[in-house]
């Protein structure tokens, strides 16, 4: 093996920039499968910008992808000696599809064998002046490995930024916009769609990475022997969701604000007066104190989703349910879940960040980037405001901070004038916004400033509205892959390139640019690093604070955008209305939920909240399912709140009283209920006066008692339902009682009984007494002479007449008595009740009087 890397041979070999035909595609420098090992990777690229001083060097690895060994691998350098003269090349240049440098720089021969899927490592290095760069610019710069035919392995496209002798470098003002945001977590405050969220709030972890990239000082992600949940605070009680904070809430907040600044003393208040600048001075002493100060580093501008930050919030707090592959489960079925306890890297990651954001500017977007402009367009005016209040609460809990209310962060950067007017009656003036939001002027060949000002929406107050317009290109160069071998060095590259060429054009010295990544950047930790230092670096490069950037004098002002622009294509990636519609039928058992909660409560606001974020536009499977399970937790909560079934009931009397048992299972939530009661036949049974209406404490339960008056024998319905204050049911079943009247039927025997009693004992003694005189006749008649004449004689005769008479009045007395008269009632002989007969009625009892005590029914307790 042997190394050859001449400046002088460089030299004789180097040629002028020639338009000649792509040797090599875009595609020649990427592996041949997915997840296998680029031919050429470029470990190192250094200095990222050079001067006529640097000695370039390049280092990196050659692997061998084929399935056939290769011979004499060859390593080298082509660039070009004239540099690049627009921002479009850069893009042109890197695809691979367009002209090729052949100027020969450096390179490295290894005789020998290189066999599939080896690897070798080369180093390539040259004095910079060797390479007769004419002035300050940006080179081409191509890594490539030959075989030893010629025949190319693989290349690598990067960019060499050149400042000359450095005198003469020019300047660029750039603003860091860093996002801490995720898609939504939660479909309910409970329910986590996966586990995602559990690993990125790790060290290892996006979110994780991102903080400690940003905050450009060590963090720690141990937990240590101190108690989370205490220090953050974590056991205090949560506040229930409401509404935004009225005057009053507000005036108040103002008042303890006050209340804790000092006042000055009289002498310095004269002192002050005199020097005619006190109150300059106060003003910049507040400002001192409310104005983050960072030490070290790169000033970055967090931007933060607060829906995001009551996520990791919710995760850390308590134990939580999470879904299991919602997607794979059915439509109609229910998805499976598990329990996870609090989560100690979201604990870890909430003490961390909220010490790192303490020292920077933080703006937030709306609660789970909602979509402001579907609901909007859709006439949801409430939601879009819910948005905006729900992460300023979102932001004071789980930071313990507020985000500065003076910069708007619109989904995607982009807005049309109601969404501007929105955000303006809640302070914002300042909006941060896409390149598509405010195009370039047409006119315009170079990169403009980032401050655009804005049509007023008559809602701003004294400030003049204007965008901070985030640089696309700069945007598109963070969004390269980083995390895989070589790719981060050559995305710093691109970086620190993309910047010298904007600092290099002649656009005068005030410019700012905004670096803002997409909401979901998830660079490689040493990318994140690196373009930070790179920041503080560069020569061309001057950091700025994005809250210090303001919009320059009228008089000052170029026209160099034009004005506020909503494009096309972001209509049809709006929520749809047939989508939104499905959200407002949750809505609406929400509304009827929240009807019966005690106060002004409104658990389920930020759910609804998630469900109409921009997160879904090009997710409708996932979407429906998370607005299903959102649907059910909203009916499950419902349900919590419900009438106990009891058993059947049984009346012994004509009336009675049972007891309906109403439970409030909500362990969060008191509720104010109206209870209703009917009778399925009212003719049969009838319901009396209740309590209708009681307010249940949480995870009670209350009895409500209710009379109940039978008026014929029989099995009746009783319906029970518990509706709102408005009569609407809160379940769409009624629960169902059995009462079963008995009491009617037992007083009808009672009566019947007493009353054959009566009739048995008066007629009785008269039946025995006619048979007594039949048979005393017929002995007699057995007893006369034979022969004689019964009728005639003296003893004949007064018997028979005395039978005819006992007979007649016999038959007297049975019709009196038949007929109820009372010489028949006196006549029969008396009889004395029994014992039982006495306790049963009593001297007072009317005859079926009922026996149980009044009031009581089936052993319920008396009301």
């Amino acid at each position: 093996m042997r190394r050859t890397a001449s400046a002088a041979a460089v030299m004789a070999m180097a040629a002028a920039l020639l338009p000649i035909p792509a040797t090599l595609s875009s595609a020649s420098a990427e592996p041949d499968d997915e997840g296998s090992a680029a031919p050429v990777v470029v470990d190192r690229i250094t200095p990222d910008a050079v001067d006529e001083d640097s000695t370039l060097r390049v280092a990196g690895e050659v692997t061998n992808t084929t399935e056939d060994s290769v011979e004499d691998v060859t390593v080298r350098i082509r660039y070009s000696r004239h540099p690049f003269t627009s921002r479009d090349e850069l893009d042109e240049f890197a695809s691979g599809e367009g002209w090729q440098p052949n100027a020969s720089g450096p390179e490295e021969e290894f005789e020998g064998e290189l066999a599939p899927e080896d690897t070798l490592e080369y180093s390539l290095s040259t004095p910079v002046e060797d390479l007769g760069l004419s002035s300050y610019g940006v080179y081409p710069l191509i890594v490539e490995a030959l075989d030893g035919d010629g025949e190319a392995i693989g290349a690598q496209y990067s960019f060499l930024p050149y400042t000359a002798d450095g005198d003469d470098v020019p300047s660029l003002n750039l603003a860091w916009v860093w996002p801490l945001m995720e898609d939504p977590q939660r479909a309910d405050d409970d329910t986590f769609l996966s586990e995602e969220l559990h690993g990125s709030v790790g060290a290892e972890g996006r979110l994780g990475r991102l903080l400690q990239s940003g905050a450009q000082v060590p963090l720690s992600f141990e937990a240590g022997d101190g108690d989370l949940v205490e220090e953050l605070g974590l056991g205090e009680e949560e506040e229930p969701t409401g509404g935004p904070p009225t005057a009053g809430e507000e005036a108040t907040a103002e008042e303890d604000a006050d209340s804790l600044t000092p006042e000055p003393s009289e002498e310095g208040s004269d002192e002050d007066e005199d020097s005619g600048n006190g109150e300059e001075d106060e003003e910049e002493g507040e400002e001192g104190e409310d104005s983050p100060e960072r030490t070290e580093g790169v000033p970055v501008t967090w931007a933060v989703d607060p829906g995001t930050l009551d996520d990791i919030l919710r995760m850390a707090r308590d134990e939580h349910e999470v879904l299991e592959d919602l997607l794979a489960v059915p439509a109609e079925a229910e998805p499976a879940r598990h329990d996870q306890a609090a989560n100690e890297a979201a604990q870890v990651w909430l003490r961390e960040a909220r010490r790192a954001l303490a020292a920077d500017t933080v703006v937030s977007s709306p609660y789970a980037n909602a979509d402001l402009a579907a609901l909007l367009r859709n006439d949801m005016d409430a939601e879009a405001e819910a948005s905006l209040w729900l992460a300023q609460e979102a932001m004071s809990r789980s930071l313990g901070l507020e985000a500065d209310d003076s910069f708007a962060v619109p989904a995607g950067g982009l807005m049309e004038e109601n969404v501007q007017e929105l955000f303006a009656e809640n302070g914002a003036h300042r909006f941060l916004l896409d390149e598509e939001a405010v195009p370039p002027a047409p006119r315009i060949s170079t990169t403009p400033t980032a401050q655009a000002p804005l049509p007023a929406s008559g809602a701003e107050g004294d400030e003049e509205p204007y965008a901070l317009v985030a640089d696309s290109g700069l945007t598109d160069v963070l969004s390269m892959p980083s995390s895989e071998p070589g790719e981060s060095a050559l995305a710093l590259q691109r970086f620190a390139a993309e910047t010298a060429m904007i600092a290099g054009e002649n656009a005068g010295e005030d410019r700012v640019v905004i670096a803002a990544p997409e909401a979901g950047w998830d660079p490689g930790p040493e990318f994140a690093d690196g373009v930070l230092e790179a920041t503080d670096s560069l020569p061309w490069l001057s950091p700025r604070r994005l809250d210090e950037v303001e919009l320059p004098a009228p008089e000052e002002r170029e026209d160099t955008r034009q004005g506020l622009t909503y494009p096309e294509r972001a209509y049809g990636e709006e929520l749809s209305s047939t989508y939104l519609g499905q959200v407002n039928d949750v809505r609406r058992d929400v509304r009827l939920f929240n009807s019966i909660l005690v106060g002004d409560n409104d658990p389920f606001r930020p759910s609804l909240v998630r469900l109409e974020s921009v997160y879904w536009r090009d997710r409708e499977a996932l979407a429906g399912a998370t607005r299903s399970v959102v649907e059910q937790a909203v009916q499950n909560r419902m349900e919590d709140v419900r009438v106990i079934p009891g058993e059947p009931v049984t009346l012994a009397s004509s009336t009675g009283t049972t007891g309906v048992l109403v439970a409030n299972d909500l362990e969060d939530e008191a509720v104010y209920v109206h209870l209703s009661i009917y009778s399925e036949n009212s003719e049969r049974l009838s319901v009396g006066e209740y309590t209708t209406h009681f307010e249940i404490a949480p995870g009670a339960k209350t009895t409500v008692y209710v009379p109940l008056s039978a008026r014929i024998n029989g099995t009746t319905t009783v319906h029970v339902s518990l509706q709102n204050a408005d009569g609407e049911p809160i379940s769409s079943q009624d629960t169902l009682i059995q009462v079963n009247a008995t009491g009617l039927g037992t007083q009808a025997l009672m009566i019947s009984g007493i009353g054959l009693l009566i009739l048995i004992a008066a007629l009785a003694p008269r039946a025995v007494r006619k048979w007594a005189r039949k048979q005393s006749a017929r002995a007699n008649a057995a007893a006369a002479p034979d022969g004689a004449d019964a009728t005639p004689g003296t003893g004949g005769a007064s018997a028979g007449g005395a039978g005819v008479a006992a007979t007649g009045s016999t038959a007297a007395e049975g019709a009196e008595n038949a007929g109820g008269g009372s010489d028949g009632a006196a006549s029969a002989p008396e009889e004395t009740p029994t014992a039982a007969e006495e306790s049963s009625a009593g001297p007072d009892t009317p005859a079926g009087a009922e026996t149980e005590p009044e009031g009581r029914s089936d052993g319920g307790p008396e009301k």
